[in-house]
């Protein structure tokens, strides 16, 4: 199975190999994988897997909350928690929660996250509000259209506060 260059914003992926051998990519670095061989894929890295031959391997998604602005140590969670409760823009992310309000590194992480309704399957919001002006207005429809909310299910309050604010 292909896998694309891909990444989790709230999930680290580990990947172990059971059989073959390939090339993990984390962030452009190819790691070298063999039987019994592991891949760490941290939040937010992009990440893939190639071969030319046979590989397979586990993969596990762990949940962390890592932290986006270390000025102000303003973690993924804290951010998308703001989006919850109605923030839209870097402004309102600033005001709510202060990040980006010292040295201002961390801001392309929250526009980042601000484009992202779904962060597990990487769904924007564009594709959510999209799926919504064309019929899909409850959660479990967005669901069924776009495939947010259907991993972790994390994020199944910020689709229900899109849903809220375009009705």
């Amino acid at each position: 199975m292909k896998v694309p260059y891909h990444e989790h914003a709230a999930q680290d992926e580990v990947f172990y190999c059971i059989k073959g051998e390939g090339i993990g990519i984390l962030d452009g670095k190819e790691v070298e994988l063999t039987v019994g061989g592991v891949l760490v894929a941290p939040a937010g890295s992009m990440h893939t897997l190639k071969t030319d031959g046979d590989l397979y391997v586990t993969a596990l998604l762990v949940p962390v909350n890592r932290i986006i602005c270390h000025c102000k140590q303003v973690t993924y969670g804290d951010i998308r928690m703001a989006m919850v409760n109605g923030a839209r823009t870097v402004e309102e992310i600033k005001k709510i929660t202060g990040a980006g309000t010292g040295c201002g590194n961390c801001i392309d992480d929250v526009k980042k996250i601000l484009g992202l309704a779904c962060g597990c399957k990487m769904i924007t919001m564009e594709a959510v509000v999209d799926a919504f002006n064309n019929g899909a207005n409850t959660v479990e429809k967005l669901g069924e259209v776009t495939g947010a909310g259907t991993d972790c299910g994390k994020c199944k309050l910020l689709l229900q506060n899109i849903i809220d604010t375009r009705r």
